[in-house]
């Protein structure tokens, strides 16, 4: 909601942010201003709607607007985050630029290469005599092949592998979002297009793209679920991140869908979206309530290929390459030279048909070696983390916001049992502990007993709430 606040409010307070480090709540902001605590905490709410912030609550049950400082305007990305959108961008277009090669010379030279070996063998065994009609049908009879090579290789070079909304499941029992097929490509028992295979050896599969606002639409849809009510516990369960990351997200949804923070009895923060409601229709938002938990990550793959589909565009690949080194630096071309046109003697044709197959044969070979540390790296740490997912969702699900290891480990599905022991539970949880902030006490016995105090306060906050609105 846009608040009406005076130029003087707003520039008081903005003013006082520097001086304390960007934390205020509207009773600080108001004594070091001089306004009246409504004229604070309608600048404080108004600069939310501007600036990067988190909403959280003192000891005191106060609400607390803790901006980012330096001060940093919404939707402006730090340089973190604009690093990796450049490394993104300069992926794509080396993935596109390596597609269009790859179309051109493993799909395209493959058939060019085979003919000029070929052409090389008879020029090699000619014992003179002029077969030009037959060597013209050779040629004719590739030209075809050749160009819808091309073409169809073409026609994925730049396909985008979006997300279609359907799910798959890896071996470790993981529901994946599904990536969508290419036009005209189906998809049979599993198996996929060649030429995208062909793609997969050298980049790897492509994964899902899914919507950036993809959060923000799953945040509306619950708030119309929820009658308007959420919490940063809440924002935490749909979205993951720990409370910090929940507390900015919330400021975040106040600020786009014109709520009000107010403070429970408790102490907790509310984000209350009464005029949200009021004022939406029944449209369709197009977000879908999915827990965090249930948001699992494809898996990584060198390559997602059969090993005999690997073993056959290697080959071709490989053929390039030797192809290339006999070309080239040989006596191959001068021969075919003789033979059969002039052009092959040129520098042009040593470097199409020599130096630049060697080139691409060895480094299509290459990069599949290079990429599989990194590919297995980041396998490993899906893996974690999909697995600490599987915990997350035992303490939100189960409630167990004071528990022991046993409670949290025999909660977990029986698939995640047999892949993890206690040791590797207690690791997580204990990670957890930051995100969630929790605690650990010792029971009677001395066993450690893990306390999430904030999640039960903010859930019960959620819920007493919402009774209020019945």
């Amino acid at each position: 909601m846009k608040h009406t606040v005076s130029e003087r409010a707003l520039v008081l307070v903005e003013k006082k942010l520097l001086e304390f480090k960007g934390r205020l709540s509207p009773q600080d902001a108001a004594s070091v201003t001089g306004l009246i605590v409504g004229e604070a905490q309608d600048a404080l709410t108004r600069l939310m709607e501007l600036y990067v912030t988190r909403v959280s609550y003192d000891e005191n049950g106060r609400i607390i607007f803790d901006f980012e400082m330096p001060l940093r305007q919404r939707g402006t990305k730090t340089l973190a985050e604009k690093w990796v959108s450049v490394r993104d961008k300069v992926w794509r277009g080396f993935k596109v630029f390596y597609k269009i090669w790859i179309s051109l010379i493993l799909i395209a030279f493959f058939i060019v290469m085979v003919v000029l070996v070929i052409l090389l063998i008879v020029a090699a065994s000619r014992a003179g005599g002029d077969d030009s009609d037959s060597d013209d049908g050779i040629a004719g009879g590739i030209v075809g092949g050749l160009f819808r090579a091309i073409g169809e290789g073409l026609q994925f070079a730049f396909w985008t592998q979006a997300y279609t909304g359907g799910y798959a499941v890896d071996e470790h029992g993981y529901r994946y979002r599904e990536a969508r097929v290419p036009k005209g490509v189906k998809k049979n028992k599993g198996k996929k297009s060649f030429f995208i295979a062909v793609y997969d050896f050298a980049l790897g599969p492509e994964r899902a793209e899914v919507d950036p606002l993809e959060n923000e639409k799953e945040a509306a849809a619950f708030l119309k679920e929820e009658r308007g009510v959420v919490t940063s516990a809440e924002v935490l369960a749909l979205s993951g991140g720990d409370f910090a990351k929940a507390e900015e997200r919330m400021a975040d949804y106040l600020a786009r869908f014109g709520g009000e923070p107010r403070i429970t009895d408790q102490g907790v923060v509310v984000g209350e979206f009464e005029d949200f409601l009021t004022r939406s229709s029944d449209i369709y938002t197009g977000g879908r309530i999915v827990p965090f938990w249930e948001e699992f990550e494809a898996p990584y793959k060198v390559t997602g290929n059969t090993g005999r589909r690997n073993f056959f565009i290697g080959f071709m690949a490989f053929f390039i390459l030797i192809a290339g080194g006999i070309l080239g630096p040989g006596e191959a071309l001068i021969d075919l030279a003789e033979a059969y046109h002039p052009f092959f003697a040129t520098d042009l044709a040593y470097f199409l048909f020599g130096t630049m197959p060697m080139i691409f044969g060895l480094s299509y070979l290459l990069l599949p070696i290079l990429r599989f540390p990194f590919v297995k790296k980041k396998e490993r740490e899906r893996l974690n983390r999909n697995r600490k997912k599987q915990v997350m969702r035992s303490i939100f699900l189960h409630r167990l916001w004071r528990t022991t290891l046993d409670e949290i480990y025999q909660s977990l599905p029986d698939k995640t049992r047999q892949e993890l022991n206690r040791q590797d539970v207690e690791n997580i949880v204990e990670e957890l502990l930051l995100d969630l902030q929790g605690e650990i006490d010792l029971a009677q016995d001395g066993r450690p007993v893990y306390v999430f105090r904030r999640l039960e306060q903010e859930y019960r906050a959620a819920e007493g709430a919402r009774k209020l609105l019945e």
